[in-house]
């Protein structure tokens, strides 16, 4: 399950007042914007030699990504068809009478298998909703599982081979559901159990063909500073959140009466629902305020991240990028000073990216926006979450733009920037929004062609806006 949303931080509804608004050009963002190896390998200028290979290695990824999403579906379904047969099966007493429906659904055994099966759907949604690319998609599958090997063991000892990376309130909830649906060996739900422990075995078979196809796939590290097209694309992965009017513009907004107003770029959903809210409760005459969604690396362009660049501003107003208030309050004097001593231009921002040795390798170096963001990986990759570092490493974003930019001492190919479950969510909900705002403003009447015509804008017109 996904981590809690960080605390909400925002500024008091009676610093938001007037707002300007703009037009915005935002491109619509997905997680199959994360390039693949061979993709992000050749925009950096440093793809290897044989790279005909690399079609080849693909072409395995997304054949066992396929084969794993088929084989966990039909997991599924057999589960969900065992459950029918469950809450409406049983043999007749030793007097022969059968027992209704209704009292068969009810007995013990029957209600923790149908909770079983309920915790596991959503479980799958959870993991259909992470991303339709190979990596997310291993391992949020893993997390699934993991559960189910651990739910449907019928060896203590090595259920407990399935624990790890397991919160442990879901460790006890499944040991609990385990337990329930052995009440009586050889009934309808052991047997039942039984039958799931057969066809557990596709998918994890599956799942150990797609992550050899991934180990094989990986791109090779090359020293080579990367292009800005190619650090583009890798800050293009992360989605950012802005805020919108009716009419898809950007609202600024004014901390105080006759300051410059502010349009900002969030990085935390949980921020950026909560400036939504509060946005909506000050200016109840703006109508459609909704949330936009840009990638990272058009962001941080419009907010003049890139040394010489000045910012994108409109009426002027100012363009921020900004992460969590609390981390901002207490990293800002910290990143400044990274980013003085890089030579780089004083800015109106800073934002923190965060990074572990434990989570690197020779062949990835991931990158978070939170620290929420990373311990959530840390868990996925099957560490204690006890076990975090205390301390991270962190920098400025302007910084680690600039040292892939600039610098041959690193694989700059092997970064990548990885979005948060709660960013991904949130981006599902924008776009939602967007449609629905897009539906009222054309009239009930045009409510499909409005979506139709914002979905054709997302996916590229908007970038000739």
């Amino acid at each position: 399950p996904p981590l809690p949303p960080p605390p909400l931080s925002t500024a008091p509804e009676s610093s938001l007042s007037c707002s300007e608004t703009a037009p915005t050009a935002a491109a619509r963002w997905s997680p199959s914007h994360s390039p693949s190896p061979a993709a992000a390998a050749a925009a950096a200028g440093s793809k290897n030699e044989g790279s005909s290979e690399d079609g080849d290695d693909e072409a395995e990824v997304a054949a066992a990504l396929a084969a794993l999403s088929r084989s966990i579906d039909a997991f599924m379904d057999q589960f969900a068809q065992l459950e029918l047969g469950v809450l409406s099966t049983a043999r007749p007493s030793i007097l022969g009478r059968k027992a209704s429906p209704e009292a068969i659904a009810a007995r013990p055994d029957r209600r923790a298998f149908k909770e079983a099966h309920q915790h596991f759907c959503e479980v799958h949604r959870l993991m259909r909703g992470e991303s339709d690319e190979a990596l997310p998609a291993a391992a949020g599958s893993m997390q699934l599982l993991r559960q189910a090997a651990l739910y449907l063991s019928d060896d203590e000892a090595a259920a407990k081979e399935n624990v790890r990376a397991v919160p442990a309130e879901t460790v006890e909830k499944l040991a609990a559901l385990r337990a329930a649906g052995r009440r009586k060996a050889g009934g309808t739900v052991a047997s039942a159990l039984s039958q799931l422990r057969v066809a557990l075995a596709g998918p994890l078979e599956a799942h150990s063909k797609l992550v050899a196809a991934l180990g094989a796939s990986q791109v090779q590290p090359v020293p080579a500073a990367l292009s800005r097209e190619a650090v583009t694309a890798k800050l293009n992965t992360v989605p950012t959140f802005c805020l919108l009017d009716g009419q898809s513009r950007v609202v600024g907004m004014r901390e105080e009466e006759g300051a410059t107003p502010t349009a900002c770029f969030y990085t935390d959903p949980a921020e950026a629902r909560a400036v939504l809210e509060s946005a909506k409760r000050a200016m109840p005459d703006v109508r459609g305020l909704h949330l936009g969604v840009t990638p990272l690396g058009r962001a941080f362009a419009a907010c003049g991240g890139w040394p010489g660049d000045e910012p994108q501003g409109h009426i002027a107003s100012t363009l921020k990028l900004q992460g969590s208030a609390a981390v901002r309050e207490q990293m800002g004097p910290f990143l400044r000073e990274q980013a003085e001593k890089q030579g780089l231009p004083e800015a109106a921002w800073q934002l923190p990216v965060f990074c572990t040795d434990q989570l690197q390798s020779a062949h990835a170096m991931p990158f978070f926006l939170s620290r929420e963001a990373l311990v959530d990986a840390w868990v996925v990759a099957g560490l204690e979450r006890d076990a975090v570092p205390d301390s991270l490493t962190a920098m400025d974003l302007r910084v680690l733009v600039h040292q892939m930019s600039t610098t041959d001492k690193f694989a700059w190919n092997t970064v990548n920037l990885l979005a948060s479950r709660e960013a991904v969510d949130l981006v599902s909900e924008a776009y939602a929004e967007g449609r629905a705002v897009a539906a009222a403003r054309s009239g009930g009447g045009a409510a499909e062609s409005a979506a139709a015509a914002l979905d054709a804008a997302e996916a590229g017109g908007a970038e000739e806006e």
